[in-house]
C-alpha cells in the first residue's frame, strides 16, 4: 500500500500525507463567499466551468471586499508603511531602483517600460527642471500597477520626481479603485482626491492653490469611435484649472496622436485653444506637451 500511495502522489504532484481536509477547503471557500462554499465547490468541479468568471465574481463579492478592507485599514506600523513610502515592487520595479536618483532611474528602469509615452515623459521632466519645489496636478491617476506600456504609471513617476525635488503631487480620480492603486504605489508626497476632476480643479483654483508647475490631464478614456466626449471633458478641465495656470506652467494631455484617428484625440479642443493663445509646443506625439507663455 505504501508503494501505491507514492505512485499516486507522483501523479498528482502532492507528497503523500499532504492532502487537505474537505472541511478545511469548505471553510476557506465559505469565508470567501459568505457561506456559499459548497455551491462554489460544485461550480468549480464542473468541467465546463469558466474559472476566470468565477474568480472575478469572488473578487467582487462582499466577503472579499471586507477581507481587503480589514487587511488594508489596520493601524499597526507594518500596515501603514504603504501610505508613507513609495512601493517600487508594487509597480513592478526591481529593488535597486529605489536606490537611484530620478534621472538615472528614468533612463535605466522607466524609459524602456514606457513605450509610446517615453519621449513625452522625458520632455515633461526636462521641462520641470526649471521649477523649484514643483507642484504637480494630475487628473486620472495610476489605476493598474505594473501596466507601464498601457497606462504609463504617471502618478508613481511624478511622486518619485517630486520627492527628489522637494515638490508635491495632487492626483484626482473619480474611481476609488484607481485612488487605492495610486495611494499604495506612492509616498506621502502625493495627495489623492476622490472626486470629479472638473469640480475639484475649479475648487483648487478658487482657494488660491497654485500655480502648478505641471498639469497632466488624463481622466477620461478615449473612445476611438467617438472621441468628442473625451475631448470636451479635457477642455472643461482646462477651463476649470484656469486659475492654476501661470507663465511657465507645463500642460500635458495623454492619448493625443492615436491611430487611426491621428492628431487630436483627448486634446482636440485644448490643442486649438492653446494654439490660439500662443502656448509653446514642447512635444507632440502620443502625448502633447505645452508650456504656457507669458
Amino acid at each position: 500500500m505504501a508503494e501505491a500511495r507514492k505512485s499516486t502522489a507522483k501523479k498528482t504532484g502532492r507528497p503523500a500525507g499532504m492532502g487537505t481536509s474537505p472541511a478545511h477547503v469548505l471553510a476557506f471557500l465559505d469565508r470567501l463567499t459568505d457561506g456559499e462554499g459548497k455551491a462554489l465547490l460544485a461550480r468549480i468541479n464542473n468541467q465546463n466551468a469558466d474559472m476566470e468568471a468565477i474568480a472575478r465574481e469572488i473578487a467582487s463579492g462582499a466577503a472579499v471586499e471586507e477581507l481587503t478592507k480589514l487587511a488594508r485599514t489596520g493601524t499597526v506600523s507594518d500596515g501603514i508603511a504603504w501610505v508613507t513610502q513609495a512601493n517600487y515592487d508594487y509597480v513592478g520595479l526591481p529593488p535597486e531602483a529605489a536606490d537611484c536618483d530620478f534621472k538615472s532611474g528614468f533612463d535605466t528602469f522607466l524609459r524602456d517600460r514606457l513605450g509610446k509615452r517615453a519621449d513625452g515623459f522625458a520632455t515633461i521632466f526636462e521641462a520641470l527642471n526649471r521649477h523649484e519645489a514643483p507642484f504637480i496636478i494630475e487628473t486620472g491617476c495610476l489605476r493598474v500597477p505594473r501596466n507601464w506600456d498601457g497606462d504609463g504609471q504617471s502618478t508613481f513617476q511624478f511622486d518619485w520626481y517630486a520627492r527628489e525635488n522637494q515638490g508635491r503631487v495632487l492626483t484626482i480620480d473619480v474611481n476609488p479603485q484607481s485612488i487605492d492603486s495610486a495611494r499604495r504605489a506612492c509616498s506621502s508626497v502625493t495627495s489623492t482626491i476622490l472626486n470629479d476632476s472638473v469640480a475639484t480643479l475649479h475648487a483648487l483654483g478658487a482657494t488660491g492653490m497654485g500655480p502648478a508647475a505641471l498639469i497632466y490631464l488624463d481622466s477620461f478614456d478615449l473612445d476611438l469611435d467617438n472621441p468628442m466626449p473625451s475631448a470636451i471633458h479635457h477642455a472643461m478641465e482646462l477651463m476649470a484649472a484656469r486659475r492654476l495656470l501661470a507663465p511657465g506652467t507645463i500642460l500635458c494631455i495623454d492619448d493625443f496622436d492615436v491611430a487611426p484617428l491621428g492628431p487630436g484625440g483627448k486634446g482636440l479642443i485644448v490643442d486649438r485653444f492653446l494654439d490660439t493663445i500662443g502656448a509653446e509646443v514642447l512635444y507632440s506625439g502620443y502625448q502633447k506637451v505645452w508650456r504656457i507663455s507669458a
